[in-house]
């Protein structure tokens, strides 16, 4: 019997960039994505197709789809929240499209000016417009595990939003920490029942290491058989909607980690750890991620 695989998605240039102050050139943006690509990165989020004004970081999205090297076997997707957002995802010519609401009527409307039933009518119409269109749909639930407006959240209520997202037709199934609130014992227990619900349904986990808990649940979901998560080198990420939120499991940190439990990933964690550190000194701050500060610049682990 063969190594199994775990996917990680790269969401660096989407949920880890669209936080910072600082603005990183379209330029730069599309070499990082060559180089993950280099480094055995095979699904990237590359982009969100949100109001430039709300989150001026994602205002070049459609500049870099245009400017995308793109290689055979390599998933490019951009996150849509409406409509609008589906069209200019069609437009700037990418194939796969995460569209994304939330579990939290409160996070919903401050997320996407939508109360949660109007998100649900919402996401029909994303899906089948994509569908219209030949695009690969990622089915997306934000603040599954715990909402800081709101407190915890349901688990009947994002089995059944699993459900209505299953009905739709999607391609692949998400689920989101969006606030880092969830706890291994709480993740792992829901995501066995939504594996069930999902069947032949791809499974992503979508992980925020906002209270320390982020690896454990990595671990949770690995046991209850989650095989594709989101991760960002270096740790970054936060939604600009969520009060508090930080970044994402990182991604040479969860790799190393998925690595040590006998998983492969398929991933050069050296190549990626240069990224961070080269972003670290863009930002002039350390990062949340640990891993890249272990790994010296000839590429020695220190671990």
């Amino acid at each position: 019997m063969g190594t199994t695989s775990i996917i990680l998605e790269e969401q660096g240039l989407r949920d880890g960039f669209q936080t910072l102050t600082q603005i990183i050139p379209t330029e730069k943006k599309l070499e990082y994505i060559d180089r993950l690509v280099v480094a055995g990165v095979t699904r990237i989020q590359v982009a969100s197709f949100v109001h430039p004004r709300l989150v001026p970081q994602m205002a070049d999205a459609e500049a870099v789809c245009k400017g995308l090297n793109k290689k055979k076997d390599v998933v490019y997707s951009g996150l849509v929240l409406n409509l609008k957002g589906v069209q200019r995802g069609i437009d700037a010519g990418l194939d796969h499209l995460a569209c994304s609401i939330s579990a939290s009527d409160t996070h919903s409307q401050k997320n996407a000016r939508l109360t949660l039933e109007e998100a649900k009518s919402a996401f029909k119409a994303m899906v089948n417009l994509s569908k219209e269109n030949g695009i690969t749909v990622r089915g997306g639930i934000q603040c599954a595990f715990g909402c800081r407006y709101e407190g915890p959240v349901d688990e009947d209520h994002v089995l059944d939003m699993v459900d209505h997202h299953l009905d739709t037709g999607i391609d692949e199934l998400a689920l989101a920490d969006s606030t880092g609130m969830g706890n291994p014992k709480q993740l792992g227990a829901l995501m066995q029942k939504v594996m069930e619900k999902a069947g032949d349904t791809p499974v992503i986990l979508h992980l925020h290491n906002t209270e320390n808990k982020g690896y454990s649940n990595f671990y949770a979901a690995t046991e209850a058989g989650v095989r594709i998560f989101d991760t960002a080198f270096g740790g970054l990420g936060g939604c600009p909607f969520i009060k508090s939120a930080t970044g994402n499991i990182a991604t040479e940190d969860t790799a190393h980690a998925a690595r040590q439990m006998g998983y492969e990933t398929g991933l050069d964690i050296h190549k990626i750890a240069e990224i961070s550190r080269e972003l670290e000194e863009v930002l002039g701050e350390k990062l949340p991620g640990q891993l890249y500060r272990l790994i010296d610049k000839e590429g020695i682990a220190m671990i």
